[in-house]
């Protein structure tokens, strides 16, 4: 999928978008040689002569290995637009090349034309993601090549491609390897830091729902942390795209009563919402939410999902007036569609074109289980309908909600979101026997 930010349009100042035939005009006008990321090509890839290695695989693999980036046909190294002939792209042939040429195969990459306004022009454009799975490695062609299996593998340094040695191969494999482990391992520390954070204060019989967010593929880390307007426009960007998602559901959204509007700075981070507790002034009567915006590109979302049914003295009870901790459904619902929407809007705001991985899960205090000496019996799920609440026939009361997953791909439109919304609270909801569908 194109990426809906790249180098051209940081040097531009452009908005997240596809690349035009014009955006390129201005580039080549504009932008003072190569980056490690946009590459000018004059003429179309070529397939390598016995022996040599295939320039195309080896661009891909350099620019996968590093941060991604673009190679763009018909522009001289001067920056001079020339153009390429149309007829002779041939798509098929270069994916084959890398396939053949290439360990493991870049995914994710793309390839598209411009045309000038007069069709006289045509650029291709080859967009690589930068890979979770690098290093690639490029094969060599000879046949002596082929039998021992020789490889090298390409890297883009400042302007130029070089090869890696072999430590420097080796650090590649390790930080591989490690790269995945360490985002599972960021995204556990984020919710069990929220998790400990929302658990501190407020009543004991309150459930939370918790709901984090983090790019499957880190940002790098000269990428300025986001600014308070950002944050600002995120959030009022979301609450619209929450709007659309939540069209079926009555009432207001979660955030549009609880979010300040005014986000404060935290620990490389920014914190908004009515949870914390001010230095001066009483503490909100409302229903408590708290959203982290962290310089990572994580994203926390965390809610109380009990306050109005305790509001209403409608707390489930046992047949010897047991108090259950009451999960409401609805809540769970706009809730997560409301955290999908803060981290597709953060996405677009950040320039983030990976795909984010999500976790939702559903907890409450350790007290809670300990009411005055009684048994706790579990968490139980009530439903608002037509004013009257319920707990659903056949629910089940789960002593503990499992954690839940999902993944935001990039380029995301409104019915993936509410797609990836849905896989998430059906997840927690389908533990208390309950369809989410009629939730």
């Amino acid at each position: 999928m194109a990426s809906s930010w790249t180098r051209i349009h940081q040097e531009l100042g452009a908005p997240p978008g596809t690349v035009t035939f014009e955006m390129i005009e201005q580039a080549t006008a504009g932008i003072d040689g190569e980056r490690d990321d946009l590459d000018w090509k004059r003429d179309l890839p070529k397939k390598a002569e016995a022996g040599e290695w295939n320039e195309f695989a080896k661009d891909v693999a350099a620019m996968a290995n590093a941060r991604g980036g673009l190679l763009i046909y018909g522009v001289r190294n001067d920056r001079t637009i020339t153009g390429i002939d149309p007829d002779a792209v041939n798509t098929e042939h270069l994916y084959k090349w890398l396939r053949a040429n290439t360990q493991p195969f870049v995914a994710g990459m793309d390839m598209y034309t411009r045309q000038s306004a007069d069709g006289s022009v045509t650029l291709l454009i080859v967009d690589v993601p930068a890979s979770p799975m690098a290093p690639h490695f490029v094969l060599g062609t000879s046949a002596r090549e082929k039998q021992l299996h020789a490889f090298a593998v390409p890297f883009r340094y400042a302007d130029h491609t070089g090869w890696l040695a072999e430590h420097e191969i080796d650090r590649a494999y390790r930080e591989r390897y490690a790269r995945q482990e360490a985002s599972d391992r960021a995204l556990e520390r984020h919710l069990e830091h929220t998790r400990e954070v929302v658990l501190t204060e407020g009543d004991p019989m309150v459930a939370w729902l918790i709901v984090v967010s983090r790019p499957s593929r880190p940002i790098p880390p000269l990428v300025p942390p986001p600014a308070r307007h950002e944050v600002r426009y995120v959030m009022d960007a979301a609450l619209g795209t929450a709007g659309k998602m939540l069209g079926e559901f009555r009432g207001p959204g979660l955030m549009r009563n609880a979010l300040v509007g005014s986000p404060q700075v935290g620990l490389r981070r920014w914190v908004d919402g009515n949870f914390l507790q001010p230095f001066r002034g009483p503490h909100t009567n409302n229903r408590l939410l708290l959203v982290e915006f962290h310089h990572d590109g994580t994203v926390v979302y965390a809610v109380d999902v009990s306050r109005f049914v305790i509001r209403k003295d409608a707390v489930p009870t046992t047949s010897n007036l047991t108090p259950y901790v009451p999960v409401e459904c609805q809540t769970v619902q706009i809730g997560v569609s409301e955290a999908v929407a803060l981290t597709h809007e953060f996405r677009l705001t950040r320039r983030i074109d990976s795909s984010s991985d999500l976790t939702a899960v559903l907890v409450c205090k350790p007290e809670a289980h300990e009411q005055g000496g009684k048994f706790f019996p579990g968490l139980a799920p009530v439903s608002d309908l037509h004013g009257f609440t319920e707990t659903p026939d056949n629910a089940r009361a789960p002593m503990r909600i499992l954690p839940v997953g999902s993944e935001l791909p990039p380029g995301a439109d409104s019915s993936v979101l509410v797609e990836c919304a849905q896989a998430l609270s059906a997840g927690l909801l389908n533990q208390f026997g309950v369809d989410s569908r009629i939730a």
